[in-house]
């Protein structure tokens, strides 16, 4: 009986984990606990650390498809 519950608080424990990771703390849960986050008072980027990499790795490479673009029309 006790590894079950172990287990399911295991199982429970990255589930968070992963919802707070992937959402940021303001989106986690629906938005359940943003006014406890402080980024809503703070009025930053609501994305998360995933999501923010992400956008900057689409935008890098758009600019090396732009400079490339840009060298073949010369």
């Amino acid at each position: 009986m006790g590894r079950i519950v172990g287990m399911v608080l295991v199982v429970l424990g990255i589930w968070a984990m992963t919802e707070i990771y992937l959402h940021g703390t303001a989106g986690a849960f629906g938005g359940a606990f943003t006014g406890l986050s402080g980024e809503s008072a703070a009025g930053g980027d609501m994305r998360s650390l995933g999501q923010r990499a992400g956008d900057s790795v689409r935008g890098a490479q758009a600019e090396d498809e732009a400079r490339r673009e840009k060298l073949l029309a010369e």
